[in-house]
């Protein structure tokens, strides 16, 4: 088998305008986001446990913040991806964490703790209970209020699979263009030569 034409291809590649990448990932990002956004929006507004509606760090705090990030490489697993939708639900100092634990409830392996963290109570510092169960209990009335198929993902995860092949498609329908596009550069490229 004999390659021809490689190398003047490469030397072609090098100089197409190097901004064509970054123009893939802003595409794919674009159209991908909507998606995302609608994702976000199938998490209720209201906690879907009413212990979560509170003011502490652990509150419900409603629909989560949608990103789109192009990020190749190789996940946990070995399974490769090109971008990565993330849900933020908030944080401990801006916002409550609820949606965190319940889309991943159920999802750990690890024991949970025998006592809670030091708390204060009516401004006196110091209190401190034993935790008998709250955990499960906190599990099973997640899978009560959302029932999924498989352990966690209860909220953003379960939207997207049901998404996954919209996804998919218009992931691929970015890549293709960005294929023909730079096809057509090369054959532009080429002639000029």
């Amino acid at each position: 088998m004999r390659v021809e034409g490689l190398s003047e291809v490469g030397n072609i590649l090098r100089d197409m305008d190097r901004k064509v990448a970054n123009k893939v990932r802003a595409d794919m990002r674009a159209s991908i986001l909507p998606v995302a956004s609608e994702i976000a929006g199938d998490v209720p507004a209201t906690p879907p446990l009413s212990g979560m509606n509170h003011n502490g760090v652990t509150r419900w705090a409603g629909v989560p913040k949608a990103s789109v990030s192009f990020t190749p490489g190789r996940a946990r697993g070995g399974s490769t991806r090109i971008l990565a939708m993330k849900f933020t639900g908030g944080s401990r100092t801006g916002g409550g964490i609820g949606f965190d634990y319940a889309e991943l409830a159920g999802n750990s392996t690890r024991p949970g703790s025998k006592f809670t963290k030091v708390y204060e109570r009516n401004g006196i510092p110091g209190f401190q209970h034993r935790v008998s169960g709250q955990g499960k209990a906190f599990n099973a009335g997640i899978r009560r209020a959302k029932p999924i198929k498989g352990k966690a993902g209860y909220f953003v995860f379960d939207s997207a699979v049901k998404r996954y092949k919209g996804i998919e498609g218009l992931g691929k329908r970015a890549i293709e263009k960005y294929m023909q596009d730079a096809t057509q550069q090369i054959a532009r490229l080429r002639a000029a030569r």
